[in-house]
């Protein structure tokens, strides 16, 4: 069933954020007097095709939900067009309009991101609270001297107020390869802590995937309490319940679930002690033997078959803004993105960022149905994430794209006539070869995602 909502979800965002670019499109080109022909959410073959207005426009919806156009007469070298209808031919627009018309396109994007984040700001999305829970030796955040419990309150200055908040700071910080500073209270707040990471020291292909667990080597708090245990595990053997709460491993305190799940995974079949605490206050110990699998490496990992709790409702943070406040966050969000989202392009092709963070449709599904499941408000910020990359990729100066477009008309601006039509062909060409090489990188790293634990 999940399986089915996921496809769904995936088929309702490209389908909203295809409508919203090619509208945009489809706007500006009726604005300046062209006659639209077609107007096609999806490629392939037709699922439902009306015809509406003046000039009788093709309505369609086809069946692969992977992009759209918009058809304008005279978009086509060597079509037919009728004498009535040459004004409104687009290619008999001056370049100055054509360039508005592809950069439609993009913007509307854009613009659909700063509603969708505002819509996000009004509504707020739960986001867990930003405190530490596991610090790996040896790493960045442990060279800071950074401590399990420690609750992040700013970043260089600025407020976070969730996990989320550091995530995106940092990762902000990473791609453009500069120090950052953590300001950090414990226990009631009353004691601040500042601890730096030096991120501009970075070494290349350092941004990645889990880039917070595996480069700046830290997790968020998760309460090491037990919420269900597997039938027949080592735990239900042991005499382990729901509501046990972890407090040792062999004689460490566990300071949060990541850090208990870590140290089971790497003691399979080998005899382990866990004190605790049962959720009438009884301090207890035991022993048992985590239970050895294979991961999908072929790695063995431990695992006694219990099941986090819910979170607490002390971890869980809400925050919710009014209408004027929601949109200023939506210009923000969507304008620190974009901007995140062309430094990200330009670190990868500087070798600074892994050509890992590439997602295909695989990925972009996945995320659309755990979006989608989570709520209205987590599902319009994965929209506004997708529509701004829609966006920005769309402005790459890429032949066959919006951007390669804006390219052929700023030069035919300063020529004052268009670039040949072998030059513009060819250019295409390489286009057509550029953009199926990223989707296969894509798609493989969609795959490798699936096969990697």
């Amino acid at each position: 069933m999940q399986i089915f909502e996921t496809i769904g979800a995936f088929i309702l965002a490209i389908g909203i954020l295809v409508l919203i670019h090619e509208s945009g499109h489809f706007a500006v080109a009726k604005s300046m007097g062209v006659k639209i022909l077609k107007f096609s959410i999806g490629f392939g073959p037709t699922l439902i095709s009306r015809r509406w207005g003046r000039d009788q426009t093709e309505y369609v919806i086809a069946a692969l939900p992977l992009g759209g156009y918009v058809k304008m007469l005279g978009e086509q070298e060597g079509e037919s067009v009728s004498v009535e209808d040459r004004k409104r031919a687009f290619d008999k627009l001056p370049p100055g309009k054509r360039f508005l018309i592809a950069l439609a396109g993009p913007l509307a994007n854009l613009l659909f991101a700063v509603v969708a984040y505002a819509g996000v700001a009004w509504l707020g999305i739960p986001g867990l609270a930003p405190i530490v829970g596991l610090v790996q030796d040896h790493s960045l955040a442990a060279q800071a001297q950074l401590q399990p419990g420690e609750r992040i309150a700013m970043i260089d200055g600025r407020r976070v107020y969730t996990w989320e908040d550091v995530r995106m700071r940092l990762l902000s910080a990473a791609i453009a390869r500069t120090p950052v500073t953590l300001q950090t209270t414990r226990g009631d707040g009353a004691r601040v802590m500042i601890h730096m990471l030096p991120l501009q020291t970075l070494t290349a292909d350092a941004v990645g995937p889990d880039f917070i667990s595996k480069v700046i080597g830290m997790e968020p708090y998760l309460p090491a309490v037990i919420g269900a245990v597997e039938p027949h595990g080592p735990a239900q053997l042991a005499g382990l319940r729901a509501g046990d709460r972890i407090v040792a491993i062999d004689g460490h305190r566990v300071s949060g679930w990541e850090g208990l799940a870590r140290y089971v995974e790497s003691h399979p079949d080998k005899v382990i002690q866990l004190r605790y605490v049962t959720a009438q206050g009884l301090a207890k110990a035991v022993s048992l033997t985590p239970q050895m699998f294979l991961d999908k490496t072929g790695k063995p990992i431990g695992r006694i078959g219990i099941i986090m709790a819910p979170l607490p409702k002390n971890l869980i943070v809400l925050r919710e803004r009014g209408p004027l406040e929601g949109l200023i966050y939506g210009v923000r969000t969507t304008w620190q993105m974009s901007r995140m989202t062309v430094e990200m392009i330009m670190r990868m092709v500087q070798g600074f960022v892994s050509p890992d963070n590439i997602s295909g449709p695989l990925a972009i599904a996945e995320f659309a149905g755990q979006s989608a499941q989570a709520g209205l408000a987590p599902f319009l910020s994965f929209l506004g994430l997708i529509s701004i990359s829609l966006g920005v990729l769309n402005l790459l100066p890429i032949p066959i794209l919006d951007g390669g477009h804006l390219v052929f008309y700023a030069v035919e601006m300063v020529r004052g006539k268009a670039l040949p039509a072998v030059v513009v062909q060819k250019a295409q060409q390489i286009g057509i070869v550029l953009l199926l090489m990223l989707m296969s990188f894509a798609f493989y790293n969609d795959i490798m995602r699936l096969l990697t634990p």
